[in-house]
């Protein structure tokens, strides 16, 4: 096969510059693309990495302050990750992580534990409900967390 046949334009010395440039622009803007090695600067005021917090976990995907929700927080995010939860002390003095005061916004603790509802003043305001003070961690290892959306 003849260099006129396969690529008549580069045959002549302006068809051939001009591929060469061309290939020269191409690896230049690879190799740019590549970037450097150095590690680059956070965008935050100070330059360090940002602070993570992660109230309740990763309770988009997971119900809140689930121990589910709280391990995904911990895989997907940033080393230092903070993990932030509402505790709530039981009946034998275990502090445990409810989004709510009422154990039934957040878990089936009614399905489980029927007519073992209470009615407590809370912020002045008598209100009927589970209350993790009433369960022993024992008991509230057989109530299912579930979703607020579910």
């Amino acid at each position: 096969m003849s260099c006129r046949r396969a690529f008549p334009a580069m045959c002549n010395s302006r068809g051939g510059a001009l591929f060469l440039l061309l290939l020269h622009s191409v690896v230049v803007a690879l190799v740019s693309a590549q970037g450097s090695n150095k590690t680059s600067l956070w965008p935050t005021l100070s330059g360090k990495p940002p602070l993570v917090i992660a109230r309740g976990g990763f309770s988009g995907l997971f119900p809140d302050s689930s121990s589910v929700a709280y391990a995904f927080a911990q895989q997907v995010s940033l080393p230092n990750v903070i993990l932030w939860c509402d505790v709530q002390l039981t009946k034998d003095g275990t502090g445990i992580c409810v989004p709510d005061v009422k154990l039934e916004n957040s878990t089936d603790i009614s399905v489980v534990f029927k007519n073992r509802n209470k009615v407590y003043d809370v912020n002045g305001t008598p209100t009927s409900g589970y209350f993790s003070l009433d369960f022993t961690l024992k008991e509230l290892s057989n109530v299912v967390r579930k979703s607020e959306f579910s």
